[in-house]
């Protein structure tokens, strides 16, 4: 089967020059689409000021309290609920664990780490699907 939906980054280059797009699965796209909304801060976005959540927002606030979790995943369920139509019954879980990185020998630092849980059923499918994606913050980063 072919993959009908375009993976990210857009190689708008390759679109130019009549070269094929590479193509993803409906999970991979919605994945793809998800972990924007993630590391997108709101008004980044010019197509749609409400695209993203915000954790940008919240990087740098105090993270221990169960309110600032509870903050940020309400702005993740209520982003995913409005931007991809493609899943249902949308559950969003968040976990903050402390976790040492290694940057030498001699030098380590410990860093926050926000873990992510969305879980849903495919619109289209009703198949279930599952995205787990974990940043650190403090600034915010990726693994």
């Amino acid at each position: 089967m072919i993959h009908p939906y375009y993976a990210l980054p857009l190689r708008l280059d390759d679109v130019l020059r009549h070269k094929p797009h590479p193509t993803c699965s409906l999970p991979q796209s919605i994945a793809q689409n998800l972990y924007l909304m993630l590391t997108t801060h709101f008004a980044e976005s010019r197509f749609d000021e409400t695209f993203g959540c915000s954790l940008w927002d919240e990087d740098f606030v105090t993270q221990s309290t169960s309110r600032w979790k509870e903050d940020i995943r309400q702005s993740i369920e209520t982003s995913v609920l409005e931007h991809e139509k493609r899943l249902t019954q949308v559950r969003i879980r968040v976990e903050l664990t402390d976790q040492e990185i290694e940057l030498s020998q001699t030098n380590r630092r410990v860093k926050r780490r926000l873990t992510i849980w969305i879980d849903g059923l495919l619109t289209r499918t009703n198949e279930r699907f599952s995205f787990q994606r974990s940043l650190f913050l403090a600034p915010l980063s990726t693994e």
